[in-house]
């Protein structure tokens, strides 16, 4: 989300004055609107670079241990990996929490010395920075944080080595309570990284906004989210062992002697950026320009270019790809979050995201979705059709029927193109039609005369309805029923014409 939607959409004033306080001066005398203008107008410095650099330097030297081992966790790890650099409040809380009880077990399960040069000097080094008041000091956390990077050793390592000796998280490897993760939200609220923002539900969503992420991840070395990374290395140009060992002995990263495939994977994504893997350190490294060509061919992506462009264009094409959260019983749910662009056939899109292989799919994808959003969030279970002649949906109506047809293009539906289509649907109805629903992405203007015009003479009436629209109406019935398990009356989709959601009462 870019900065000023991310000022636009704040969660409250106090959220504001927040994020206000490291550039802006005396914001504490401005009003809401007054405030918000002013943040906007200083938005440069937010993300300038030097500016970020020192917020980073005196986080990382803080007094307080809790917000020092945190940073690393909240924003490196967590909301840089996420889409568009936004998670839920609560998401995020539970994704740190997850994240300091895996360094823990993996602390338990994992020894250091085997994988990891140079870690028992650095363990003496650490533990004998701990001796004294049993607590890190600045000055001691800036020499560990030396040392760490002279001798190579990660931050994952550093905290799961600390976790061994009963440091990580806390003393006596206490995880961080909510409140203590909340403390520190609204410490990095003061820093200008994080700004909180709400939805149209009421949800508050921790964003670092898109000018100050890209600074991050700059400085961080990082190129790719983690989810992104791990789908690009699974591809045929980069995931062969031979290929894999190249770039990681080039890397100067100790290969076991005889490493297994997942192994060097996990090597690769901890110790090179998806540029390196692609890319390698030198102009005569990594892939060739012929096999960077086909890659980006095969992905619908410019093929042609410098080394370097098309190496940007993977890597930005695969980390543009979403993390969706789907239930393992209906896979039809990933289908729903890309409704839209089912409807309006945008494929490079829909390719991208794993949603389809073909372009053929496209077509009956979306007619999947439709089944899902009327079973599964309408709580109404379309009837088994028979035969090939029939529209892709129907229900029972009281003693009627509602059908619906989908039409997946990339321009206006013309109902006056399919009318025909659909009569005949109508009229080969053992039972009769109270409503043809058409869902599509959008639709031509003759289009609502044409309802008009067969409604005159027969006793159907046409609705049509936007992917858009019928998801927004899923979203709000749901959202009004979370509890219950009412079905959605089937009454509100009697109209004629254009789908008027002004009329429809939840």
């Amino acid at each position: 989300m870019k900065f000023n939607e991310c000022v636009e959409k704040v969660s409250t004033f106090t959220d504001l004055k927040r994020f206000a306080n490291e550039y802006v001066i005396d914001y504490k005398r401005l009003s809401f609107d007054e405030l918000k203008a002013a943040v906007i107008k200083t938005a440069p410095q937010f993300s300038n670079e030097d500016n970020v650099r020192s917020v980073i330097r005196s986080i990382e030297l803080n007094q307080d241990r809790n917000i020092r081992i945190l940073f690393n966790i909240y924003i490196r790890n967590v909301l840089l990996n996420c889409d568009d650099f936004m998670e839920s409040v609560r998401v995020v809380e539970d994704k740190i929490i997850a994240y300091e009880q895996d360094i823990v077990d993996t602390a338990n399960e994992f020894s250091l010395n085997e994988e990891v040069d140079n870690i028992e000097l650095y363990k003496y080094v650490v533990e004998a920075a701990w001796e004294e008041n049993n607590d890190i000091s600045v000055d001691e956390q800036n020499l560990i944080n030396k040392i760490k990077d002279k001798l190579g050793i990660s931050e994952k390592h550093h905290q799961i080595l600390e976790a061994q000796i009963g440091k990580f998280p806390t003393i006596g490897n206490l995880l961080h309570a909510k409140d203590d993760i909340s403390t520190v939200r609204r410490y990095f609220q003061n820093k200008g990284l994080i700004i909180s923002v709400r939805d149209t539900n009421n949800v508050d969503y921790d964003v670092i906004p898109e000018e100050i992420a890209t600074v991050l991840r700059k400085l961080f070395n990082i190129d790719i989210k983690e989810s992104s990374y791990a789908t690009l290395i699974e591809s045929k140009y980069v995931k062969s062992k031979t290929y894999l060992i190249d770039m990681l002995t080039k890397a100067k990263v100790m290969v076991p002697k005889y490493p297994k495939s997942a192994q060097l994977k996990e090597l690769a994504m901890k110790n090179l950026t998806a540029h390196q893997l692609l890319g390698g350190f030198s102009a005569f490294d990594g892939l060739d320009k012929k096999t960077l060509s086909e890659w980006c061919s095969t992905l619908g992506l410019i093929a042609y270019g410098t080394k370097p462009e098309l190496i940007n264009r993977i890597v930005e094409y695969y980390d543009n790809i979403k993390q969706i959260q789907c239930t393992e019983e209906d896979e039809r749910e990933l289908l729903y979050h890309f409704y839209e662009e089912l409807a309006s056939r945008k494929l490079g899109e829909l390719r991208q995201q794993g949603v389809i292989n073909k372009d053929l799919e496209c077509e009956h994808k979306f007619e999947l979705a439709t089944n899902y959003i009327f079973e599964k969030i309408f709580k109404i279970k379309p009837l088994i059709m028979s035969g090939t002649e029939h529209p892709d949906g129907i229900l029972s109506f009281n003693d009627k029927l509602i059908m619906w047809d989908n039409k997946s293009k990339e321009t206006d539906v013309s109902l006056a193109e399919h009318i025909k289509q659909f009569d005949r649907y109508i009229k080969n109805s053992t039972k009769p039609v109270s409503v043809f629903m058409v869902i599509g992405p959008s639709f031509t203007a003759d289009s609502q005369k044409e309802c008009a015009k067969y409604a005159m003479s027969n006793d159907t009436i046409i609705l049509l309805i936007t992917a858009s629209e019928l998801k927004e109406l899923a979203e709000n019935w749901a959202k009004a029923h979370t509890t219950d398990k009412e079905p959605l009356p089937l009454g509100v989709f009697k109209q004629n014409g254009r789908f008027n959601p002004d009329l429809v009462l939840l």
